[in-house]
């Protein structure tokens, strides 16, 4: 199931006391560029029992999601989140098999413009 977010980052700002909850691919990175937040979830299931687990990230933490699914962020103090949906597999794919003569080449300099000379027409 594809990820509820772009493949680039976004930055979702948190009040305090807000409550979010994503749908995120496994290897979303989460950043915390400001404030703290609660993160609970995806939920596994261990010895036959769910299980939520939680975290907590502070200003400047960095966190990578392990396994899709859907997780819970729980602003204690106002702050930011920023999020990175990695591309999916086909995408990287396209990436590695892009030729060398497809790739966007840099904009060349202006060509120069040759004026005809009236005069030499007329001879």
């Amino acid at each position: 199931m594809p990820s509820d977010l772009d493949y680039t980052p976004t930055v979702m700002p948190l009040p305090a006391g807000q409550v979010l909850r994503l749908h995120v691919a496994a290897g979303t990175v989460l950043h915390a560029t400001a404030g703290e937040m609660a993160l609970a979830g995806p939920m596994q299931w261990l010895a036959g029992h769910c299980h939520m687990p939680q975290r907590r990230l502070r200003a400047g933490d960095t966190w990578i999601v392990p396994a899709r699914g859907w997780l819970t962020v729980s602003a204690s103090r106002g702050g930011a989140l920023s999020v990175t949906v990695p591309p999916g597999w086909l995408a990287r794919l396209r990436a590695c098999l892009v030729l060398p003569w497809h790739r966007p080449r840099p904009a060349a300099g202006p060509a120069p413009l040759r004026i005809p000379d009236p005069t030499r027409q007329r001879r």
